[in-house]
């Protein structure tokens, strides 16, 4: 009977694990190129993207809900438009915000209007980002470890920070925290 469950228990995690691999790769990622990849952290090109924004407040996941409308139709065209990754946090001058990037069909002059005055459609600059990547839970800041790892590394390479940390998360709520996607990026420039 023990290893029956057992069996049981290993076929079911077998499966739920490939499909969190599967429901990530399912999805259409911000493009960018690799520049450099050392073990966790990369050294990223991102060109321009088209981003649908949202202010959040500390505990508040409404902010989820209002971009996910925007992309379940709650905008001017009253269009689907097809979730991506990653999801981006920020926060700035003490105001956190969350974007959804939009996929790369939709050309800038076509990006439909929000229907909710609380989200904002945007266009981030192209740039050069260091990325760490790590699991864990999903929380807005990385772990303290993580960011100075990832510090220490622009340092080390001769590069110089331009702007706050951006958290990006790829997996849903209930993908396990040990085989999440999170990733910590910086912009960065070279000295």
């Amino acid at each position: 009977m023990v290893k029956l469950i057992i069996l049981c228990f290993l076929v079911l995690s077998i499966t739920a694990c490939s499909s969190i691999k599967l429901t990530r790769a399912g999805y259409e990622e911000a493009s960018h190129q690799v520049i450099i990849r050392e073990g966790p952290i990369e050294l990223r090109h991102y060109s321009s993207l088209n981003l649908v924004q949202t202010k959040m407040k500390d505990t508040d996941d409404s902010g989820f809900m209002r971009l996910f409308r925007y992309i379940d139709g709650n905008n001017s065209s009253k269009s689907k438009i097809a979730m991506t990754t990653p999801v981006f946090t920020s926060e700035n001058n003490g105001e956190r915000s969350m974007s959804f990037v939009l996929p790369e069909k939709i050309k800038k002059e076509k990006v439909p209007a929000p229907m909710n005055e609380a989200v904002q459609t945007v266009t981030s600059k192209s740039g050069l980002y260091a990325a760490h990547r790590y699991s864990g839970r999903r929380i807005q800041g990385a772990p303290i470890k993580i960011q100075n790892q990832l510090r220490e590394w622009i340092k080390n390479n001769d590069l110089q920070s331009l702007g706050k940390p951006i958290n990006a998360f790829y997996d849903t709520p209930w993908t396990p925290p040990f085989l999440r996607r999170n990733e910590l990026l910086i912009e960065v420039s070279q000295q």
